[in-house]
């Protein structure tokens, strides 16, 4: 409220001191602040009642309250006097970074609790709002939740704080295409290519646009400029390549593998320098062969290759518009296509309208492919089915995908997604296996290991889900990495170990119910009543749904012989 004053450096006399706190005091109360504080600070109160004083119960006389309160309120007042007292301000240490918020919150994305990972996304925020991957971030969970007006706030204000963020505007522009506000879409665009004049990525979401628009004179200019930049950009990397290979023979990187074997004796795969010969092309019958047969005669050599598939994203071209495919040859499987790093760049925050932009990409990458379509090409088409919940198209395209390359840790991985998705556990357990004895690690490993870990869980298979969740905890750690691993250790009888496990899971999330519902198992099997209540206490607070869990809890409190009521 007088932020100005304080910055202008002026000295302000004890007369519009009083002033500034009556009305500091009539704005906390009349906008409702200064009650919200209070009851803030009334559960903190209440937390340090319990976790310090260990107080759960009522008090038996008068005496024993207003001993109490003396003793509590001494306590508030000096560690208030530490906090204002300290000289400089420094933030608070917390357990997690900014970067482990991002990991939580997309774990809750994943499992749906989008309330969670809301919080997350805020909580960076909270802690840095200079950061401009906070907002973009936010904005994009923000299109997934369909709020497009808030998403387009948080994408503006990382463009205020970096006008020269080259995905801050692209992604302006997307939401201003969204919200059909085509004119401030087409500067945002504009404004992206005059930034960064070398980026394939934005002359071909300027290209997207304009085919949008059927301006198809800018539509040709665009996907010109971004086949010749990716033309060059290709032969640069050619002339790397075979400097290091003293001028010798062509290297190809994609996804040839060869097996090896592990110290534990299981498969594992690195990469090799050959790569597979592919031939699935597209039938004669297909709309986008018919369209480009003058174009890209290769297409059309092959019939094997299911119509059903690529039909419906082929045909999002217009005729009248495929005079641009000429200058989009320059793709191959030797390198990412333009369209592909478009594709890749949109499905970042894929939604609704946002399918548009990607199935032309796709159309566009299909119809560039000289040798076909490529497994990326099929991972991506396999991505939008999913988030549509279209397991069957999603399968087709897996299966297509691994046809092209069965050795592809990101193409296992996704057919894992799908078969647990779709509640298949036993082949989504074989697929997740695969996975992890690559070498390379697929993108979204993370989320392979909780999945494989909690289908061991399932089947008992405890010494595999420890192993499986501790390499989860050693790549990415989280709660719910350390709650599978306090688990294992729990039902393998493994009681100190599961406490710390699920003590670093409390450290990390202090909210999540299974972990104080296990916290209270492990506490009740170490003879330690009053803890057990306490975690149990809150596990209740914090809505335990787990109703077989709630009911191993009374069995073991019956066990032990704890015959606390509260349970």
């Amino acid at each position: 409220m007088f932020g100005k004053q304080m910055v202008d450096g002026g000295v302000i006399d004890h007369h519009t001191l009083e002033e500034q706190k009556c009305q500091l005091n009539y704005e906390l109360n009349s906008s409702g602040k200064y009650f919200a504080f209070k009851e803030q600070l009334k559960h903190a109160v209440v937390k340090i009642v319990r976790e310090k004083y260990l107080r759960t119960t009522a008090f038996n006389n008068l005496e024993q309250l207003q001993a109490f309160l003396s003793e509590l309120y001494v306590y508030l007042v000096d560690q208030m006097h530490v906090a204002l007292n300290q000289s400089t301000v420094v933030a608070s240490p917390t357990f997690t970074s900014c970067e482990q918020l991002r990991l939580f919150a997309h774990e809750a994305e994943v499992n749906e609790d989008y309330a969670l990972a809301s919080v997350y996304y805020q909580e960076r925020l909270a802690r840095d709002r200079q950061i401009v991957q906070h907002w973009l971030d936010y904005g994009a969970f923000c299109l997934l939740m369909e709020e497009n007006i808030k998403a387009q706030e948080c994408f503006r204000e990382a463009l205020s704080l970096n006008p020269s963020h080259l995905h801050s505007l692209l992604l302006c522009g997307i939401i201003a295409v969204m919200m059909e506000h085509y004119e401030e879409a087409e500067i945002f665009f504009e404004d992206a290519t005059c930034l960064e004049p070398s980026s394939i990525l934005s002359w071909t979401l300027l290209g997207l646009f304009y085919e949008i628009q059927e301006n198809d004179i800018r539509v040709e200019m665009a996907f010109h400029e971004a086949n010749k930049l990716l033309k060059a950009r290709l032969a640069k990397e050619k002339n790397i390549a075979e400097a290091a290979e003293g001028g010798g023979k062509k290297l190809h990187t994609l996804s040839a593998t060869v097996l090896r074997t592990a110290p534990d004796g299981s498969p594992k795969v690195q990469p090799d320098s050959v790569e597979p010969v592919v031939t699935i092309q597209l039938p004669e019958d297909d709309p986008a062969v018919k369209l480009t047969k003058k174009l890209s005669p290769t297409l059309s050599k092959n019939k094997e290759t299911s119509q059903k598939v690529h039909g419906e994203h082929s045909g999002c071209l217009s005729q009248r518009r495929l005079h641009v495919i000429p200058f989009l040859h320059a793709g191959s499987r030797t390198g990412v296509g333009m369209f592909m790093a478009g594709v890749s760049f949109v499905t970042m925050p894929v939604c609704g309208f946002l399918f548009q932009f990607v199935h032309r990409a796709l159309a566009h990458e299909l119809l560039c492919q000289q040798e076909g379509p490529s497994c990326e090409y099929y991972l991506v088409l396999a991505q939008t089915h999913l988030l549509k919940k279209d397991f069957s198209k999603a399968e087709e395209c897996l299966r297509e995908a691994i046809q092209i390359d069965y050795l592809n840790p990101n193409a296992w991985a996704q057919k894992g997604h799908l078969c647990y998705l779709s509640g298949n556990l036993s082949e989504a357990k074989e697929c997740y296996e695969r996975t992890i004895s690559f070498v390379t690690d697929a993108s979204e490993i993370h989320f392979v290991y909780l999945r494989l870990g909690s289908i061991y869980l399932k089947e008992k298979e405890y010494d595999k889900a420890k192993r499986t969740y501790m390499l989860a905890c050693k790549k990415s750690s989280s709660c719910l990495t350390w709650l599978g691993v306090g688990i294992a250790c729990y039902r393998l009888k493994e009681i100190a170990e599961a406490e710390d496990a699920l003590s670093e899971a409390n450290a990390l999330n202090n909210n999540n119910a299974e972990v104080w519902a296990y916290l209270a198992l492990v506490c009740m099997q170490g003879g330690r009543q009053l803890e057990a209540e306490q975690s149990y206490k809150y596990a209740m607070k914090l809505e335990l749904k787990n109703e077989e869990l709630l009911q191993e809890i009374h069995e073991v409190q019956r066990m032990v012989g704890f015959g606390n009521p509260s349970f």
